[in-house]
């Protein structure tokens, strides 16, 4: 079987991807890329084959900007109803659906996978006769969301003869889903066909190195910070966070992005240990707190080690997310406008007293192992092709 996955730049929305292409192709099943051009080659050193398709996000992002009147005033919090379907739908799909028609034609996949934010995907799989699945990275996009999307993509997907481009399972489509269950939207039991995939990390297993000095931390509690890979660039963030920390009493790790500089936090008690990049799914189940902006993949990865985590939101699902952690218990958030360092210290205080946080972050992450693996999907996935 020949799995054509396509996904939009940025390891949040690859990464996801990645335990379910190695089991097809375990199970020994060709699996190809399709993505960002700028990203393709960053898909190959991960060791699969790649095909450039639709716009690199600069230039996505600089056209959706530009067509989105007053973006700049639009408050963090309030942008993801304009972004997801604006970005997304309206001005990347155009493109990749002229690039995907072609790949398609010559590379005939018969099972073609795409992420929850790449839409072009599934309208070219049902207007070619392709089974098509949709892979989530993390909580269900909320209904009106996933409706002005639709609205968008309609007219666009009627020109290809398809009646209904399929936005989140609109359409019946295989939906699945990696989120925990405890954090997921009610609103999941609307979507008709859903398959659970347990969520796996990009650098579980493998070359996951720690680095030798983790080994030689003190025996007192351990916090993480990381901003991700998109949201990284703000030194004054992590600035603020660090003010907010203790120089004693506690272990901190900071993660800058491997594009980060960590020079630019400047010098640190002994305590705080600034790295570009440490394998999160290796380091996060030494920790006691993470701190993050609540990305899907800091999210679920906090999860899944059973760690509470302060969220610290800046954009995109991150307030989504934020929401999700402390609806259920497993975390704080601080939403831009109460972010300080009086704010941090508070709240690292409070997670690391209240056991109850911990509580729940373990109780999520025994749920998560009880979903089906990505081998075990495999099945039935060649069952759909």
């Amino acid at each position: 079987m020949r799995v054509l996955f396509t996904c939009v730049v940025g390891h949040g929305h690859f990464n996801p991807m990645l335990p379910l292409a190695r089991a097809l192709e375990a199970a020994g099943h060709r699996v190809a890329f399709a993505t960002d051009p700028g990203f393709c080659e960053h898909v190959r050193e991960v060791g699969f084959e790649a095909h450039p398709a639709g716009l690199d996000q600069v230039d996505a992002q600089a056209r959706f900007v530009a067509a989105t009147p007053g973006w700049a005033d639009i408050p963090p919090q309030d942008r993801m109803p304009f972004q997801f379907p604006g970005l997304f739908a309206g001005i990347r799909v155009p493109r990749m659906l002229e690039d995907l028609g072609p790949i398609v034609a010559t590379w005939r996949p018969d099972l073609l996978i795409h992420d929850t934010a790449e839409l072009a995907g599934a309208i070219v799989a049902e207007s070619d006769g392709i089974a098509h699945a949709e892979h989530s990275f993390g909580i269900l996009r909320p209904a009106m969301v996933r409706a002005v999307a639709t609205e968008i993509l309609a007219p666009i997907a009627a020109r290809l003869g398809v009646h209904d481009p399929g936005v989140s399972g609109s359409n019946g489509e295989l939906y699945l889903d990696i989120c925990p269950p405890g954090i997921q939207q009610p609103e999941i039991a609307d979507v008709v066909n859903v398959l659970r995939v347990r969520p796996g990390a990009a650098d579980e297993g493998g070359d996951g190195v720690l680095p030798a000095w983790v080994a030689d931390l003190p025996a007192r509690p351990t916090v993480y910070v990381t901003m991700g890979t998109v949201f990284n660039k703000s030194a004054d963030v992590f600035a603020t966070v660090l003010e907010g920390l203790p120089q004693d009493g506690i272990n901190v790790i900071v993660t800058v992005g491997e594009s980060g500089d960590p020079a630019l936090l400047g010098p640190q008690p002994d305590n705080v240990h600034v790295e570009r990049y440490i394998p999160q799914a290796n380091l996060l189940p030494r920790c006691d707190v993470l701190i993050s902006h609540a990305g899907s993949g800091a999210t679920i990865g906090a999860l899944t080690a059973g760690v509470p985590m302060l969220a610290i939101p800046q954009g995109a699902d991150q307030f989504l997310n934020a929401a999700a952690i402390t609806g259920i218990g497993a975390g704080l958030r601080l939403l831009p406008s109460e972010f300080s360092a009086v704010a941090v210290a508070a709240a690292v205080r409070e997670l690391l007293s209240d056991p109850r946080f911990t509580d729940v972050a373990m109780a999520e992450a025994a749920a998560i192992r009880e979903m089906p693996t990505a081998a075990s999907v495999v099945p039935e996935l060649e069952r759909l092709a």
